[in-house]
């Protein structure tokens, strides 16, 4: 089943309104920094990349990094706000198109940030993830935990369940997870 948040034109319409997600914090950024350390020219993976923030964090550590999205306006505010060499940025819907058209057949760090929440078919997205990830490498997960947000917030509902963080956390050998307000961060390796 494809729910109407799985598809590129919702996602499409919210960047072309000008709709923007939640920045990285310097907190998000501090944990990411300890999890997966310095990237000396090893190829990192950032799905679901929106506007480039996360990516261009991973290309400050010195990581070789494509960012992908399936929608066009949020590629295209990545590319804006390009300084230097960079990342690259790809238009690809990770859960549906080839991996062979990514410019890697492995990546030392995959992320998904704020995304993971929104795939239809966790258990699928995670067998694609673990198809790029270099052995030894380090799947990086910052999603919101249901529940976490006041009663009465319209947001509350934005969380996954302890049944999808179970999804998310099994067959992996290292399971690392910090708290950050209402989202936890996951550095899983396999």
């Amino acid at each position: 089943m494809t729910t109407e948040t799985s598809t590129a034109g919702y996602w499409e319409s919210s960047w072309t309104d000008g709709r923007r997600y939640r920045e990285v914090s310097s907190a998000e950024a501090t944990l990411l920094t300890d999890r997966v350390g310095p990237g000396r020219g090893r190829p990192a993976l950032d799905i679901g990349t929106g506007d480039g923030a996360l990516a261009r964090h991973l290309d400050r550590l010195g990581y070789r990094t494509t960012g992908v999205d399936f929608s066009p306006s949020a590629i295209a505010a990545a590319q804006s706000s390009r300084r230097g060499d960079g990342p690259t940025w790809c238009l690809m819907n990770f859960t549906a198109d080839d991996l062979g058209a990514l410019p890697e057949r492995a990546y030392a760090v995959v992320t998904c940030r704020l995304v993971y929440r929104w795939m239809d078919d966790k258990a699928a997205f995670l067998d694609r993830v673990r198809q790029v990830l270099a052995p030894g490498g380090t799947f990086w997960v910052v999603t919101e935990l249901a529940g976490r947000r006041e009663e009465g917030d319209p947001r509350k509902h934005l969380g996954i369940t302890a049944a999808e963080a179970e999804t998310l956390t099994a067959g992996w050998s290292v399971v690392r997870t910090a708290d950050l307000d209402v989202l936890r961060c996951y550095a899983l390796r396999p």
